[in-house]
């Protein structure tokens, strides 16, 4: 009995322990909340709510490490739902696998550059397409515009543009064949071509001393023509590089530097060489064979001959 007392009385006066370790468990105990069919992070923030936390696994049995899994649904937990644990971290089973679903953001991101890639490639087609239209139809601008005829007319043209073009001017007949161009009252202003039996030849229409826009040519001919409208941007050119040859009447623009030329003709009438421009001048003008070096500068260049001339830069 006295031992029994002594027992007790060290138990302090209520009869109870000072440090009730069934309350301590009870605390550190959580029950597993049932968050089946929910998406990943619901269910985690179930957990935390009970003071727990959620790692994913996916159906593979292989833990979540490199991407979130937040499109996930929870298929089960471990411990089971409704279970008491004192661990925290509690496993959730989802209905994806995180391999595939990397597997499966790489396809996308595949997907996604290929269609990148396609639209830059649809996009350039379009514009190189936008490109050649417009060339087509800046060259469909300046497409030649060709009259033909038989003896005399007063042909009405549609020049391309307003100011100088060239013509390209050939007649079969046997007799005189002259071009005139003529203003709004049909009044020549310029006599372009006058010549006896065949001519092939290239001239300027309404040059840099023109003040008019001729849409009226009045023919003399004894024999089939035809009038071929050329912009100047069509017309040939030479750099120097190299010299220029022709034969008859001639359009030309020269592109090359500054310098002095040599200039020959063959023929038996008038040779004539102008430049037109800003700073239009005539450069020769002789009868019959010509041999001789001038000043030659960039620019739009016309002969008038009968017969084979020829220029080199020096």
């Amino acid at each position: 009995m006295a031992v029994l007392v002594a027992a007790l009385a060290g138990c302090g006066s209520s009869g109870t322990p000072t440090g009730d370790s069934s309350t301590a468990a009870s605390e550190q105990t959580k029950t597993v909340p049932d968050v089946a069919g929910e998406s990943f992070p619901v269910a985690n923030n179930s957990l935390n709510k009970e003071g727990l936390s959620a790692v994913a696994y996916g159906k593979d049995g292989k833990e979540w490490k490199t991407v979130y899994p937040g499109d996930t649904k929870v298929i089960s937990s471990d411990p089971a739902a409704g279970s008491s644990t004192e661990q925290k971290l509690i496993k959730l089973t989802v209905d994806l696998n995180e391999a595939d679903v990397i597997a499966a953001a790489k396809t996308a991101d595949a997907a996604a550059e290929k269609k990148r890639l396609e639209r830059i490639a649809a996009e350039k087609k379009a514009a190189e397409k936008a490109v050649a239209a417009k060339r087509a139809a800046a060259e469909a601008k300046l497409k030649p515009k060709v009259y033909s005829g038989f003896g005399d007319d007063v042909l009405a043209i549609s020049k391309h543009d307003t100011g100088a073009e060239a013509m390209v001017i050939r007649h079969t007949g046997g007799s005189n064949f002259a071009v005139h161009s003529l203003d709004s009252s049909l009044e020549s202003t310029d006599l372009l071509v006058n010549e006896i039996g065949p001519y092939n030849g290239t001239v300027l229409l309404d040059g840099s001393w023109s003040d008019t826009e001729t849409s009226k040519l009045k023919i003399t001919a004894g024999g089939a023509w035809t009038i071929t409208l050329v912009p100047l941007q069509k017309v040939k050119s030479f750099n120097g590089k190299a010299p220029i040859t022709g034969t008859g009447d001639d359009v030309f623009h020269y592109t090359g530097e500054i310098g002095s030329a040599t200039f020959t003709h063959d023929g038996g009438s008038n040779i004539a060489v102008k430049t037109h421009g800003l700073d239009p001048d005539l450069l020769i003008n002789e009868i019959g064979p010509y041999k001789g070096t001038v000043v030659w500068a960039p620019g739009l260049y016309t002969v008038t001959a009968d017969g084979n001339w020829s220029a080199t830069i020096k």
